[in-house]
């Protein structure tokens, strides 16, 4: 049986991304500037020519627009795809929806953190990606398969499988993507793709709203 493909990307830029709030379960809207990273990347995947067969893509809105938006640039129409809870961010708990300074930055003592106050523990987070990714990749009719999730549970997932990738990790940015080789149900991260957006204008508001009253008024008003 050949190697079979998984190009999992995360999401284009939203408000919480701009906001600097957690997001997990919770969803915001995608930015304008969201749009433009999808055309982008939209056009970076026609160039690779891959015949994706299947499409996946968390239920959160954020994740089903970059799908939707991406396949129509890249393959001039939406693709039909089926959305997963198992692809879904990680659960936050209390934190949802807070400013992201207020999470715990502890490595080994987050997912503890987030379990105790109503969100998912590390484990079960990497449990639940687990399942869902290998049940995509080990369905017969799927060859090249497109996922749309979210950094952290993607990150998670290519952490669980360092030892077997060739990959190196670099920190999460929006519709960045992890190709993955899936070989007799082993997962391969053979490259990590971060996109230069480096055209687009930069949105949103400084960290923490530092800014005289004056300044301010010049953000929001445009």
């Amino acid at each position: 049986m050949p190697k079979k493909l998984l190009y999992a990307m995360c999401h284009c830029e939203t408000l919480f991304n701009v906001q600097h709030k957690t997001q997990g379960w919770c969803d915001s809207p995608i930015t304008p500037r969201g749009v433009e990273q999808c055309r982008i990347v939209g056009e970076l995947i026609a160039q690779r020519s891959i015949a994706f067969d299947h499409f996946y893509s968390s239920t959160s809105e954020r994740c089903c627009d970059t799908m939707e938006l991406v396949c129509q640039a890249a393959f001039g129409e939406v693709k039909p795809y089926r959305r997963l809870k198992g692809l879904r961010e990680c659960g936050f708990g209390i934190f949802e929806g807070k400013d992201d300074f207020c999470e715990p930055k502890f490595s080994e003592l987050r997912g503890a953190i987030m379990k105790a106050g109503g969100g998912e523990s590390n484990e079960e987070i990497i449990e639940r990606v687990e399942a869902c990714l290998a049940s995509i990749m080990a369905d017969p009719d799927t060859q090249n398969a497109f996922v749309v999730s979210s950094g952290g549970a993607l990150r998670r997932f290519f952490m669980k499988h360092l030892e077997t990738s060739c990959a190196t990790f670099v920190e999460n940015t929006n519709c960045m993507a992890y190709v993955y080789e899936w070989d007799n149900s082993v997962f391969s991260c053979t490259e990590i793709i971060t996109p230069d957006f480096s055209s687009l204008p930069e949105s949103g508001v400084p960290y923490r709203w530092e800014l005289s009253d004056e300044e301010l008024r010049a953000v929001v008003t445009g």
